[in-house]
């Protein structure tokens, strides 16, 4: 999986590399030379809609890209750089808030998340994704048919770029 820095005007870009499995640190306080160096300390990807950072980026010898466009132009465009499969698969995602690793909660362990969800939540599912740090519990509820939709919808754009 790849590493990304995301600057604070590709929030949802953010989320949906998050969802695909990928490290997407992402801040709305960080500032852009704060980025920059993230980038270069780690090695990681930058993506910006900044055309100034973006050239900083390039200067400094990062893997950067300039992301524009609507969301799914953005998400569809970075998908296609990077070869990322659209496909959200939660024994990979990421904690969509934090960027954190996800524990798989299954039956016998459910114990473990009640009182995190609510009660009809907690009796009517049975697989459950615990976030390691923001405590955050992610389920296969009705949000997950729109974002296996978004997914084909991502593919689509991937093929027509």
């Amino acid at each position: 999986m790849k590493t990304f820095i995301v600057d604070s005007m590709l929030g949802k870009l953010a989320t949906w590399l998050r969802l695909t499995g990928h490290d997407a640190m992402y801040s709305t306080v960080i500032h852009d030379d704060e980025f920059l160096r993230i980038a270069i300390d780690t090695g990681g990807i930058l993506l910006t809609s900044d055309e100034e950072l973006y050239h900083r980026g390039v200067d400094a010898g990062v893997d950067t890209m300039l992301v524009r466009g609507s969301v799914d132009e953005e998400v569809a465009s970075v998908f296609l750089k990077y070869e990322i499969e659209p496909y959200a698969d939660a024994s990979i995602s990421r904690c969509t808030k934090c960027n954190g690793a996800l524990e798989h909660i299954n039956k016998e362990d459910k114990e473990r998340i009640k009182g995190l969800v609510m009660d009809q939540t907690y009796e009517h599912y049975d697989e459950f994704w615990l976030c390691k740090y923001c405590k955050s519990v992610y389920f296969k509820g009705g949000q997950w048919t729109n974002i296996d939709a978004y997914m084909i919808r991502i593919r689509e754009l991937m093929d027509n770029f």
